[in-house]
């Protein structure tokens, strides 16, 4: 019986780690995106904070090249899912004009019970973030 627990325990991380891997390689252009007129040194502070007030943890935040940068986080497994990712990629296009694209996925695509999206709470959440000067 415990053989067997650590067996399925194994099999979820691995269908887990599969997910994360395929979410942070999806290609950058998927997903919902929003044009905001801000840097994107100041957006990547709200997109985090964002992420982090919507309930997601922080898996990892990178820079891609120099005018790109990713946040990968997380939805915590609860009783009736076994959660999401949520990839955040931050593009700079101008000096104040910055594209970020949110990118949701289940972490095991039969859970029916995931939240489909979080693309409006992040964005509502850096938009409130920029209106407030936080």
């Amino acid at each position: 019986m415990v053989f067997l627990g650590l067996l399925l325990m194994t099999g979820s991380t691995s269908f887990a780690q599969q997910s994360l891997n395929k979410t942070k390689n999806a290609p950058l252009h998927a997903g919902d995106a929003r044009t905001f007129d801000q840097p994107m040194k100041t957006l990547i502070k709200y997109a985090r904070d964002a992420c982090t007030e919507a309930g997601l943890v922080l898996e990892s935040a990178e820079r891609i090249d120099d005018e790109s940068y990713m946040i990968l986080s997380k939805a915590k497994a609860a009783a009736f899912s076994w959660g999401e990712i949520v990839r955040v990629v931050l593009e700079e296009k101008e000096a104040l004009k910055t594209v970020v694209r949110v990118y949701t996925r289940k972490r095991i695509g039969i859970n029916v019970t995931a939240k489909a999206s979080y693309t409006n709470t992040i964005f509502t959440n850096i938009e409130s973030k920029i209106e407030f000067g936080e």
